[in-house]
């Protein structure tokens, strides 16, 4: 184990907020592998991991943005790891999720990390395994993992969140596509995102017929609408059942 990391190990005991962060730079840096984990705060059994997926542009980030404030009201400490793609050019990426994101500064509750993919495929940075395990050890009772806008075949976060998220949004694409959708298959639960608009109703209803043991809740991100159905089936037992509603109405 590197100097640097034993001092980051101390900080972090201290209390030192600050530390976490740099634990994942460590991470990054492939500066953490002989880290004995054991000195670590043990992390919290209840604790749970979220993947968020979906095409670019379905509102992924936006839902995060939505989803921060409404877990926080329930005395949730959330976490986020943003992935973002890097430049075949550069190397370098964006890391622009944190745009939508609402800064939180003096909010201990809440933390908020991008990570560059580095030319991963699958749509997730490969240091995001241990990251979470680093904000469960930090007290973080929700981690939720954004990926980058991914294709049909990439769903390399399914094997490393508890329950998986897609987000889908009107403008899908038709019955076939929706078959043919890899991903799709291994979603936990199916948020139709933007469900204001035409062709919701279609959507949901079409997922539905394809996809019955699948949880499908029509949301609108940029409004709030539906989170607390959402949250219910991505958490079974923070909720009591509600049944699914019968058209994107109330979303």
């Amino acid at each position: 184990m590197s100097l640097r990391a034993r001092e980051v190990i101390e900080r972090w005991k201290q209390g030192d907020r600050r530390a976490l962060a740099e634990a994942i730079t460590l991470l990054e840096q492939g500066e953490w592998e002989e880290v004995d984990w054991q000195a670590l705060p043990a992390p919290d059994a209840q604790a749970v991991t979220i993947g968020i997926t979906g095409a670019g542009g379905a509102g992924k980030s936006t839902l995060v943005a939505a989803l921060v404030p409404f877990l926080r009201e329930q005395g949730l400490r959330v976490a986020v790891l943003a992935c973002d793609p890097s430049s075949p050019l550069s190397g370098g990426a964006l890391l622009g999720d944190r745009i939508r994101v609402e800064p939180r500064p003096a909010d201990e509750g809440f933390y908020f990390r991008s990570l560059s993919t580095r030319g991963q495929p699958g749509g997730i940075s490969q240091v995001v395994r241990p990251a979470v395990e680093l904000l469960k050890r930090a007290g973080f009772q929700v981690v939720l993992v954004e990926t980058v806008g991914v294709g049909q075949d990439q769903y390399a976060v399914h094997d490393t969140v508890d329950r998986l998220l897609l987000v889908l949004t009107p403008a899908t694409g038709d019955e076939i596509q929706l078959q043919k959708a890899g991903v799709i298959e291994l979603a936990d639960v199916i948020a139709v995102n933007k469900a204001d608009l035409p062709g919701a109703d279609l959507l949901i209803a079409m997922l539905r017929e394809c996809l019955p043991e699948t949880t499908v809740i029509p949301v609108v991100a940029t409004q709030g609408q539906g989170l607390q159905r959402l949250w219910a089936a991505l958490h079974p037992g923070s909720e009591p059942d509600i049944p699914p509603p019968a058209s994107s109405e109330g979303a």
